[in-house]
């Protein structure tokens, strides 16, 4: 009989035969190349960190801390906006959904609950849902 970590290391290989984990991992590569969404995270991270310094000096004026919010509101919107930025939290929700279906299963299975009444789904329908489990 296989261990529990046997049987863990064969779902983790299911798991990435499914259509969540390989949109994630393409979805993640396609982000990850690009240069335009990095290049506005890079900025928006650096102007958060700046920011922070600038605050624990004790030297952020009212003028400073308004264009500070609004310059932060304007780079968060650009990357909000970015396509593959936003394919990559689709595909990451998606996958969440999806692995706590599988969570909400393995759960109701230890309880003896029903996996609908755990808040899972039925694993068959998986594939059809498109939107991801409740």
């Amino acid at each position: 009989m296989a261990t529990v970590f046997e049987m863990a290391r064969a779902l983790g290989e299911e798991l990435q035969k499914t259509p969540q984990v390989e949109a994630l991992l393409a979805a993640k590569e396609a982000y990850e190349k690009d240069p335009e969404i990095a290049k506005l995270v890079e900025e928006y991270t650096k102007l958060h960190y700046d920011f922070e310094a600038k605050m624990q000096a004790g030297g952020i004026s009212v003028e400073e801390q308004r264009a500070f919010n609004e310059e932060m509101k304007t780079k968060g919107e650009a990357i909000r906006t970015n396509k593959l930025a936003s394919d990559l939290y689709v595909a990451e929700q998606n996958f969440n959904n999806f692995m706590n279906s599988v969570f909400n299963i393995i759960t109701s299975t230890l309880t003896g609950e029903e996996p609908e009444a755990a808040g899972g789904c039925d694993p068959s329908c998986c594939s059809s849902c498109g939107g991801g489990c409740h």
